[in-house]
Order: structure tokens, then C-alpha cells, then sequence
């Protein structure tokens, strides 16, 4: 898997988790995505992704992901993404 659709994945899987904490009323902007890429994913596997909120407060969420394969349950990715959130502009 090429490093940078691991990533990107790694941050939309961010943004969701950060939404089932924050408001809708609120945006989200991604300050810092940390990737550790532990081994690689042979050609054609199955990866799952599992996101979890690791803190969330009043500007600031922290959210961290695993990648593993579906047949091995091995750790091959993982990431770590700080989301600030902030008053929606209403115009």
C-alpha cells in the first residue's frame, strides 16, 4: 500500500471519529498527522482500519488509528492526528 493512501486514509478516518465527539456546529482542522509504518502490506490483502478518540476537549481532539490484516490481525500502520475545532463562520 502506497504511504500516502495510507495517510490519506488515516486522516479521513480521523475527521469521522473526531465528528461522533464534536458538534456539527463546529469545524474541524487537521493541525498534525504522525505515521509509523511498521511493516508493509503485501500485494492484494485485506487491511482494516480501526479509529478511536483518544482525547477530546474543548479545542482540540486527538485521534488514533490502526491498520491490520484481516487474516493475521498484524499491526502494520499507525497513526496518531490532532483536530482543532472551532465556531463555525456563519455568514
Amino acid at each position: 500500500m502506497h504511504g500516502g493512501a495510507v495517510g490519506a486514509i488515516a486522516e479521513r478516518v480521523a475527521i469521522a471519529c473526531a465528528r461522533t465527539v464534536v458538534g456539527k456546529d463546529r469545524e474541524l482542522f487537521l493541525g498534525d498527522l504522525s505515521m509509523s509504518y511498521l511493516s508493509s502490506a503485501p500485494l492484494n490483502a485485506e487491511v482494516m482500519v480501526h479509529g478511536s478518540v483518544v482525547r477530546s476537549g474543548r479545542s482540540i481532539t486527538v485521534v488514533a488509528t490502526e491498520f491490520k490484516l484481516k487474516d493475521s490481525d498484524k499491526l502494520v500502520y499507525i497513526s496518531r492526528a490532532t483536530l482543532y475545532h472551532t465556531p463555525a463562520a456563519s455568514l
